[in-house]
């Protein structure tokens, strides 16, 4: 099916699930997410994958809302294997606004993520979407003026 769909951009985004299993590190989480981008790899070497960061979950601590302290802790093992397995990767927590930003999403009206301070609302998920597309977009962008400036360089020296 991979094949017969030409597949040859993948997107992923997760990482919530495991965000409420606190731990000192997540060596095991980067390890395994790598070894999943990998495999993925394999299928096609023209494959290109984005991984979308975790975003902010957070839990309520002495009467207020506040991040989970694990979040950048997996933040950064996506992110490093995402680099290690040749893929791009997309900051969600970062877009959202980091430490502390989800009560922000849930308090907007109209409310962009739900009362349990974990998923987006529909509003909430079209957001990050626009975010996404416009960072994707720009870096494309900037891409294509890169690649249009080596080119007259080359023309030139030639």
């Amino acid at each position: 099916m991979f094949n017969k769909l030409n597949v040859k951009l993948i997107i992923l985004h997760f990482g919530v699930n495991i965000v409420p299993s606190m731990k000192e590190n997540y060596d095991f989480y980067e390890n395994r997410l790598y070894q999943q981008l990998k495999f993925l790899k394999s299928l096609d070497e023209q494959l290109s994958i984005i991984v979308m960061g975790v975003s902010d979950m957070s839990r309520k601590v002495e009467g207020h809302y506040e991040s989970y302290p694990n979040i950048e802790k997996i933040r950064d093992a996506q992110k490093n294997a995402a680099f290690k397995a040749k893929c791009a990767f997309w900051d969600t927590y970062a877009a959202m606004g980091g430490k502390n930003s989800m009560p922000s999403w849930v308090f907007e009206e109209p409310s962009l993520a739900r009362k349990d301070f974990t998923h987006f609302t529909y509003k909430g998920s079209v957001v990050i979407a626009k975010m996404f597309y416009k960072a994707l977009i720009n870096d494309y962008h900037k891409y294509l003026e890169k690649n249009s400036q080596e080119t007259l360089s080359s023309k030139a020296n030639n």
